[in-house]
């Protein structure tokens, strides 16, 4: 076992260390997308949720040390003791690997790397044994920076390579990268592992003379600082959606850099009326004290948590009315500027309280956007734009309707596969011919 001196010097450099470790990602849940009608013209506020994080983001690959900082190497024999370098696995998941191979032929950053980092460039030809779900080592050999992380893909052309798990160490444009053979091993068969020191003792026959030992592992979260949360155009996500490239991506817009760490839920305002429509992508990332921003959620790089697509809600049509004359109503209400949006839709249900569940869709083409006020006509004079009567008859005097509009958007990605029908309605009465003249929200 390692001596007493060397356990509290580790679980110094363990705690100090915790501080560089990024908070995996909260997990984003409930999108409720809410048309606030006490502003002008329905602009959408959206309100995200998510789950608090609870673990640190994963060490992708530790070579365990000596005390000393060198690389430990197996023993082969039953109680050879060996150590973590950082973080105590307290309540964390760990997997210990065997190093049983490595390539015969290497290849070298082409340029420099930084802590968190998931995609890195490396000089072409790229060797054909670094393949996706493999390992690679960087800086085979080198004491404090051998780091061992497994590919989620390669493009052969222009030596990128995306890695399931972030770096932990920076390494400069120049360093050593080859595939290496790491070959899980079982608690309590191969080893035992105390997590709160992190010193793990071998077992009889665990592991053969002079290989290396890996350890893959999270551990419990330490330092959650703040969530930041920022907001791009389009449903098109960002390819690695770490911090920096969506700070870097086009159009991105800062939500907030300062939601409280004891927050689970943040309510955007900051949307015009002339984003209604629009597709956007938010990206929620947990910062740690030290200003290390949350990455990837689990081994799957398509797997991100963090983000979500939301489609805002077309512009609510403002003032409708109607007018009532013999066997006719006229629906009016004032066009919506929204450059998102196509038309309209009119539905009526029976009654002076609008029906969802028997309303009748009445356009047959979508009604034009328009300029000023726009109008659709209920009755049997309508031979442009109206179903036929065995659709929705036509109205008649002495019978109530209640009316309702929807903005249809230039793209819609709803799961009823329909356009976004807003909560306003109107309606219109006839008693005896005579229409009451009113109407309105």
């Amino acid at each position: 076992m390692a001596t007493l001196e060397s356990q509290l010097s580790q679980q110094v450099v363990g705690n100090l260390a915790a501080d560089i470790l990024a908070p995996e990602p909260a997990v984003l849940g409930l999108i409720q997308a809410v048309q606030s009608l006490a502003v002008a013209k329905g602009r959408t506020q959206i309100t995200l949720n998510w789950t608090a994080p609870t673990r640190n983001e994963r060490i992708g690959g530790e070579l365990l040390k000596n005390p000393d900082n060198t690389p430990s190497l197996a023993s082969g024999i039953a109680g050879a003791s060996h150590e973590t370098q950082f973080d105590p696995l307290v309540a964390g998941t760990y997997t210990v690997y065997e190093r049983t191979a490595v390539g015969g032929t290497q290849t070298t950053l082409s340029a420099s790397t930084v802590h968190g980092q998931r995609k890195i460039n490396v000089v072409t030809p790229v060797p054909g044994d670094i393949l996706a779900n493999t390992f690679i080592v960087i800086e085979d050999a080198v004491a404090g920076k051998e780091e061992y992380v497994e590919v989620k893909s390669v493009n052969g052309g222009t030596g990128e390579i995306i890695l399931k798990d972030g770096l932990f160490f920076a390494h400069p444009s120049g360093s050593a990268v080859k595939s290496a053979t790491l070959a899980a091993k079982t608690e309590n068969t191969h080893y035992t592992i105390t997590t709160s020191t992190g010193v793990l003792t071998e077992s009889a026959g665990g592991f053969s003379t002079g290989s290396r030992i890996v350890i893959r592992y999270n551990t419990t979260l330490q330092d959650l600082n703040h969530y930041e949360l920022y907001r791009i155009p389009s449903n098109a996500s960002v390819a690695i959606p770490t911090k920096p490239e969506v700070l870097a991506a086009v159009g991105v817009q800062t939500i907030s850099t300062a939601i409280s760490s004891a927050a689970t839920s943040s309510l955007d305002t900051t949307l015009t009326e002339t984003e209604n429509g629009k597709d956007f992508t938010y990206y929620l990332f947990a910062v740690d004290n030290q200003g290390n921003a949350s990455n990837l959620s689990s081994d799957v790089m398509t797997a991100n948590n963090h983000l979500v697509f939301v489609e805002l809600i077309g512009t609510i049509p403002q003032n409708l009315l109607t007018e009532v004359s013999s066997n006719k109503v006229l629906v009016k209400w004032d066009a919506i500027p929204d450059p998102n949006s196509n038309g309209y839709n009119i539905y009526r249900s029976s009654g002076s309280t609008f029906n969802p569940a028997a309303a009748v869709k009445l356009n047959s083409t979508l009604i034009p956007k328009g300029v000023g006020q726009v109008s659709f006509d209920d009755s049997s004079g309508n031979l442009t734009n109206r179903v036929a009567a065995g659709v929705a008859p036509f109205p008649a005097d002495g019978q109530t309707f209640s009316y309702k509009l929807e903005t249809e958007d230039t793209t819609t990605s709803w799961s009823d596969g329909t356009s976004n029908i807003p909560t306003l309605d109107t309606q219109a009465s006839k008693t005896a011919g005579t229409g009451d003249g009113t109407g309105g929200r």
